[in-house]
């Protein structure tokens, strides 16, 4: 067994990265940080973290905006080398790629852009040549926007994004993990081979316990532990935020790359903007994804064109648009004329449209699409040089198809009476819109924070989850106890203490123990 002395470390100091994330969350501290390259090491520096009762935060790629990655005690595990893609095999008519924890999404999409793969592992036989001889390029489909983001993050995450709407989150596409448990033991978990009992009893890794009991809720969510009759143990470590094991390497699922016809179709009201979302959910068109800006979206735009009409390289806005909605339809070769003809008739080959299909012009719209949470982030730094503490609260919220039209009345009535401004945009096609709340001084930024507080009692209300795609962290703790009860929270407990009894691994993510 490898010594702990002969593992790279190095101490921690005040303004190190390590102490931080995509949060802004400031406090944190630790003594040191470690960079195993193995398994066996991560193992070793557990077991160190128990004989020495210390605290372990794992570190990956830092894109993450719920604190989760901020340490506060103990030591900080950095997972930045493992950092390779592994090998490629073919199963079910679908390719999968074996990649380790800290590969970013950017350098799957890049390899498999390149097809660069002559490097790599055949994990069944000629999955390689077999990539390279097909004549369609092959893509991981979930898509978290976060493009720097790490594949371990995203599936301790069980992140997601506009494409979830078709492909679903990251937990559909994961057909194995190596995780390393807080006791140092190294176990690998494939989709399909351990599953909860008719009774809800698990027995996995010399462990039985019964499945966290709650209800989750129907809709997009990545807020608490997994809990579903018969479940796959393998999801209860998705989307667990590290609290029960650090996930080393993944086998993940890819998905044909087809072109797809890229469409932006304006309104001059939200209502009609909301009819034609319905409208096109019940299509044959079957989008990758369908997202949404609202009126004080277009109009941060608009005041970004004004200022800077060349960046954004996009025609000019109608003063009268009210909303926009995007939606992407992949096709096969030779479907582009059928498509467009249904996307035609589908907007009533409204004016108000814009239609891409070559790269350049759907990267115009792309960029368009980003433009809204890009001014936002501006918007918010120009305010900071008068009030350094202000920041953006931005919701993170969702819920049922039966219950979205009730949401979005609220959301309506509580922001124009507000008086703070604000950006309406998101993943419509799920039900998950951010409301991006942007605080002028600090008595606003009071008033903002109890806004954020009364729609999420409302999101609860109506079944929701606090949390679509960024997770809990050590931010969200009151909204998933609210929309748990303290039944729930104890439950998770519950199986963290199964896990990790000593309470080493990532104390905080999700809630306090």
């Amino acid at each position: 067994m490898r010594e702990i002395g002969s593992i790279e470390r190095r101490q921690i100091t005040e303004d190190d990265r390590f102490l931080r994330d995509e949060s802004k969350m400031g406090g944190g501290y630790a003594d040191e940080v470690f960079f195993p390259e193995n398994e066996e090491e991560i193992s070793v520096i557990l077991k160190h973290c128990k004989e020495k009762k210390l605290k372990a935060t794992v570190a990956g790629g830092g894109t993450g905006i719920t604190g989760a990655a901020v340490p506060f005690g103990g030591i900080v595990i950095s997972m930045e080398k493992f950092n390779k893609i592994i090998g490629l095999g073919f199963e079910n008519d679908r390719f999968f790629l074996k990649v380790q924890a800290a590969v970013t999404l950017s350098k799957i999409a890049e390899t498999l852009r390149a097809k660069d793969i002559a490097n790599l592992e055949d994990l069944t036989d000629n999955a390689r040549k077999s990539l390279e001889d097909s004549p369609d390029l092959w893509l991981y489909p979930v898509d978290p926007t976060e493009m720097s983001a790490q594949i371990g993050g995203t599936a301790a995450t069980n992140a997601s994004g506009a494409a979830t709407y078709k492909f679903g989150p990251t937990r559909n596409w994961i057909k194995s993990i190596v995780v390393v448990l807080p006791d140092g033991s190294v176990q690998k978990i494939e989709r399909g081979k351990c599953f909860a009992d008719a009774s809800g009893e698990f027995d996995f890794a010399g462990k039985k316990f019964r499945i966290p009991d709650y209800t989750m809720p129907d809709c997009k969510n990545a807020s608490g532990l997994y809990s579903r009759k018969s479940m796959d143990i393998i999801d209860l470590f998705i989307g667990s935020e590290g609290i029960l094991g650090i996930i080393t390497t993944l086998e993940i699922y890819l998905e044909k790359q087809k072109p797809a016809l890229s469409v932006v179709q304006f309104f001059r009201s939200v209502d009609e903007s909301l009819d034609f979302v319905k409208k096109l959910k019940k299509s044959s068109l079957q989008p990758d994804f369908i997202e949404f800006i609202g009126s004080s979206g277009l109009e941060l735009i608009r005041n970004r064109m004004n200022s800077d009409c060349v960046s954004l390289d996009i025609p000019k806005l109608d003063e009268n648009f009210a909303a926009a909605v995007f939606f992407d339809i992949a096709f096969d070769r030779n479907d582009l004329p059928e498509i467009a003809k249904k996307a035609a008739e589908i907007t009533c080959g409204n004016e108000n449209s814009w239609c891409a299909w070559e790269n350049c012009e759907i990267e115009r719209i792309k960029a368009f699409r980003h433009a809204v949470p890009e001014s936002v982030n501006a918007t918010i730094a120009e305010i900071k040089k008068n009030y350094p503490k202000i920041h953006k609260l931005g919701t993170d919220f969702a819920v049922s198809d039966e219950n979205f039209d009730e949401l979005v009345t609220f959301y309506r009535k509580t922001l124009e009476s507000c008086g703070i401004k604000h950006a309406v945009f998101g993943h419509i096609g799920n039900n998950h819109l951010h409301i991006n709340m942007l605080p002028s001084n600090y008595e606003e930024l009071e008033k903002a924070k109890e806004i954020y507080a009364l729609i999420a009692k409302k999101v609860i209300s109506l079944g929701g989850t606090v949390s679509a795609e960024h997770g809990i962290g050590k931010i969200k703790h009151k909204y998933l106890e609210t929309m748990f009860s303290e039944h729930g929270i104890n439950e998770m407990k519950r199986i963290k203490k199964t896990f990790d009894p000593d309470l080493i691994l990532n104390i905080g993510n999700m809630f306090e123990i």
